[in-house]
């Protein structure tokens, strides 16, 4: 007796992979010129080289923050100022405080504010008011 039977279907999931992006090289960002419109070059990780219309280049790291799951920039400087190199270091130093749960832009923010505050001078009480 031979049954009849159909094949079952194979119900096969693709899953996307997030897409890697290639790493730029010093090269790759001398040559990057201004469009018609602004544009981004990505070195993977967040970390963005933005050219603006008038040909300024910017890094930029994009995250999610910690506390909120929503997108942020933070800019980490302007080219050729801070190189390559530096930039990927900044970023390195912002994963470390996202692993954290540290937001990278609240904590620059905090340091800049103690590293701008002018220190108290001890108050004095006036000879005449006393």
């Amino acid at each position: 007796m031979g049954s009849n039977t159909k094949p079952q279907s194979l119900n096969v999931v693709l899953l996307k992979m997030p897409r890697v992006a290639k790493t730029l090289t010093i090269t790759e960002v001398q040559a990057a010129k201004p469009r018609d419109k602004e544009y981004s070059l990505a070195d993977g990780k967040g970390l963005y080289l933005r050219i603006r219309t008038n040909g300024t280049k910017q890094w930029i790291f994009n995250y999610y923050r910690p506390h909120t799951k929503k997108r942020a920039n933070l800019v980490l400087g302007s080219y050729p100022v801070v190189t390559l190199a530096e930039a990927r270091e900044e970023r390195r130093k912002a994963l470390v405080l996202l692993k954290q749960k540290i937001d990278p832009k609240e904590h620059r923010d905090n340091q800049d504010e103690t590293f701008l505050k002018p220190t108290p001078k001890p108050w004095k009480r006036s000879p005449g008011n006393g």
